[in-house]
């Protein structure tokens, strides 16, 4: 017979004899009383420890901000043998996080633990991570492409080694020649030899009033991942697309992905060996 029986049968005997709620089991230790009420002699449990002078055991969920005090946190609360950390990561969809669990089950296959101690970080992106992000294989117009040319080319990282990539004034007087250009009729476009394009522009149809303008197809930033990490190099891809006879630009950055990954891991590293605790990838909580 189970201790739940055994409780119910002696709620039912009170019952015959007495009309009063009775207290039919209590858990001094953990600070828990089962108490049985008349008109149906229901067991009903009651947690008296919010009444102790101090918690049984430390519960906590906590979120933390930066590396720094994530680490700190888990090496101030946690140990060696019975705290456990998780990364789970998804880079194609930008995201990453961590969770420490402070009291989790142990090696000891014989003993369990609560596993409700714990602490979150997400590392924040910088804002030039999100910026770039924000606007990957978004259509602008020719204003709004050179706005966001002009107010991020401080990102712009130039010719790297021998690769023909534009510098961030030849960016800057790309996206002026295409503002200077808003009202002007697209006529057509050729493909250089050193891998930039030629557009042409005339205002109506006069082809005296024609213009011409250089697209660079390809360009590079140099950015950091997270809010006070490294910087990295991001490729990125320049498109045009013709309707109605006005232009519309997207950029798309090459295999993002892969550079957060190698920031993330630079993350990681530092997480795993600052704390020394046990390291998984993958969700601690899923079903």
């Amino acid at each position: 017979m189970s201790i739940h029986h055994e409780q119910q049968n002696i709620a039912d005997s009170l019952a015959r004899e007495m009309k009063a709620p009775v207290e039919v089991a209590m858990n001094t230790a953990a600070a828990v009383r089962r108490v049985a009420y008349p008109e149906g002699w229901q067991i009903k449990e009651f947690d008296d420890s919010k009444f102790l002078a101090a918690p049984l055991r430390k519960t906590a969920n906590v979120r933390l901000h930066n590396t720094t005090d994530f680490i700190g946190y888990v090496k101030r609360h946690g140990s060696l043998t019975d705290s456990t950390v998780w990364c789970k990561a998804d880079y194609p969809t930008g995201h990453v996080d961590f969770t420490a669990i402070l009291n989790d089950n142990g090696e000891d296959p014989t003993k369990s633990a609560w596993r409700d101690h714990r602490a979150f970080f997400k590392p924040e992106f910088s804002e030039e991570w999100k910026r770039w992000i924000g606007q990957h294989k978004q259509p602008m117009n020719q204003v709004d492409f050179a706005s966001f040319l002009e107010e991020n080319m401080k990102d712009i990282a130039g010719p790297i080694a021998d690769e023909a990539l534009p510098t961030g004034s030849q960016m800057l007087e790309m996206a002026l020649q295409f503002e200077a250009n808003q009202d002007s009729r697209f006529k057509s476009a050729v493909r250089l030899q050193n891998g930039g394009i030629n557009l042409s522009f005339v205002q109506d149809d006069d082809d005296g009033t024609l213009a011409q303008m250089k697209l660079f197809e390809r360009f590079s930033i140099g950015i950091p991942v997270f809010r006070n990490g490294d910087a990295y190099r991001v490729d990125a891809r320049l498109r045009y697309r013709v309707r109605d006879q006005k232009l519309t630009f997207t950029f798309e950055l090459v295999r993002f992905d892969k550079v957060l990954e190698a920031a993330a891991n630079g993350v990681i590293e530092t997480i795993r060996a600052q704390t020394g605790n046990p390291f998984f990838f993958g969700d601690p909580f899923a079903n």
